[in-house]
């Protein structure tokens, strides 16, 4: 299972929502950052780094981290990196985790098997693989 105390390992904003068990939609209405803003940060298309210094201060609040949290967060990949299987087992172990599935050894397996698949099948690489094996596991 992910913790928050696991940044150093390629944690992301997405994974981090996750973890603290809430959504994009759920943190801007608690932190009054625009919604747009937080799915350009969650997408990857907005870097954290670029955020006006008032989104650098709700965001932490809300989610009771430190701002040096927040920004040690790796950016999301690039949905057209990925194929989509690899990206459903993502998000479907990222809604376990939210959700405080019972079942997460089941979906923690499933993503593993389609980060192998995918590495297997030349859909990503030794590189990208690993990385997301340290982010998850």
């Amino acid at each position: 299972k992910m913790s928050v105390n696991r940044y150093n390992y390629g944690m992301t904003f997405l994974d981090l929502l996750a973890e603290k068990k809430t959504t994009v939609y759920s943190l801007s209405v608690d932190s009054g950052v625009p919604k747009t803003t937080l799915t350009d940060i969650a997408s990857g298309k907005a870097d954290i780094l670029e955020c006006s210094g008032k989104t650098l201060l709700a965001i932490p609040k809300s989610l009771h981290i430190s701002i040096e949290e927040l920004l040690s967060l790796e950016r999301e990949e690039a949905k057209t990196l990925l194929p989509g299987f690899l990206l459903d087992s993502i998000s479907e172990y990222r809604k376990a985790i939210r959700k405080g599935s019972t079942l997460i050894d089941c979906y923690s397996d499933q993503l593993n098997s389609s980060i192998n698949v995918a590495e297997v099948e030349h859909l990503i690489s030794k590189e990208q693989a690993n990385r997301l094996r340290a982010r998850y596991f």
